[in-house]
C-alpha cells in the first residue's frame, strides 16, 4: 500500500516537472519568435541614413562656385541704318510755271522754232513736266510726267497752242478724249477733253477753240484739268519751254 502510494506520488512529481519544462520551453520559443518578428519590423521601418550634411554643403558650394576663365561673347545687334527716302507730294492744287528752262529744254528750244500759247484762259499749272518719277494718286504709282496739266473748270474752252493741222482725234482709256495737232516738226497732244470741236484734217490757228475741259481718267483724283504733251522729232519735251519762245 505504501509502495503504491509512493509510486503515484513520484509520477505526479515527474508529470508536474515535465509540464513546467514544456511551458518554459514554449515560453522561450515564443519570446524568440517575438524578438525575431520585432527585429524584422524594426529593420524595415527604420528610415535610410540621412545624407552626410558635410557632403551636401560641399556640393552646394561647388554649384554656387563662380566659374572663371570663360568669356561669354554676345553678338552685337545690328541696327538697320538705312532710312527709307520719303518724297513729299505737294498739296498745292496749282503751281506757277518754271520760268528757268533746264539744259535739255534749251537744247530742245534751239532745235525748233515752235512757239506756244496757253490753252486755257486761267493759265494755272496743276502739274509740271518731269522726267523724274512723280506720284499718281489714282493708279497709286510713281512714274515720269511727260506733259503739263493745265487746271480749269469743266466746260472751259480749250484753245490751240499753235498753228497746225489736226492729225488725229481719238479717245484713250488712260487720258480720255484726245486731239493731236501737228506744227512743222512738233506735235501738240491735248488730252482730257470734254466736247471736241475739230475733226481730223482741219487746219487751226493759235487761239482757235478745239474743245472743252473734260476729265483725265488716269489723273481722276486731281483737280479738273487737261493734260498737254509736246513731241519734237518724236521725243517728249516740256510744253512750258515753248510758251513765249519768240517773244
Amino acid at each position: 500500500m505504501s509502495d503504491y502510494y509512493n509510486r503515484n506520488r513520484g509520477r505526479k512529481k515527474r508529470s508536474r516537472r515535465e509540464k513546467i519544462g514544456f511551458y518554459t520551453a514554449f515560453s522561450i520559443c515564443l519570446i524568440a519568435v517575438s524578438m525575431a518578428i520585432y527585429s524584422t519590423y524594426n529593420t524595415m521601418s527604420v528610415p535610410q541614413k540621412a545624407k552626410n550634411p558635410q557632403t551636401e554643403t560641399t556640393q552646394a558650394q561647388q554649384v554656387n562656385q563662380v566659374v572663371t576663365g570663360v568669356k561669354e561673347t554676345l553678338a552685337e545687334p545690328k541696327l538697320d541704318s538705312t532710312i527709307p527716302k520719303v518724297t513729299a507730294v505737294s498739296q498745292e492744287n496749282t503751281t506757277q510755271p518754271n520760268t528757268e528752262p533746264s539744259e535739255d529744254a534749251l537744247e530742245t528750244m534751239l532745235s525748233t522754232d515752235l512757239t506756244l500759247t496757253y490753252p486755257l484762259k486761267s493759265n494755272n499749272i496743276l502739274r509740271e513736266f518731269s522726267k523724274e518719277s512723280v506720284y499718281f494718286k489714282t493708279p497709286n504709282v510713281w512714274k515720269p510726267h511727260l506733259g503739263v496739266d493745265f487746271a480749269g473748270e469743266l466746260g472751259d474752252d480749250v484753245c490751240a497752242m499753235a498753228d497746225g493741222a489736226v492729225t488725229k482725234v481719238s479717245e484713250d482709256r488712260m487720258y480720255g478724249k484726245t486731239v493731236e495737232i501737228s506744227a512743222n516738226d512738233a506735235v501738240c497732244i491735248y488730252s482730257g477733253l470734254g466736247d471736241i470741236s475739230v475733226s481730223e484734217g482741219d487746219s487751226v490757228t493759235s487761239g482757235d477753240k478745239i474743245g472743252t475741259v473734260g476729265s483725265v481718267p488716269y489723273e481722276a483724283s486731281d483737280k479738273n484739268h487737261i493734260h498737254v504733251s509736246v513731241k519734237v522729232n518724236g521725243n517728249y519735251a516740256d510744253p512750258l519751254s515753248f510758251i513765249g519762245n519768240n517773244s
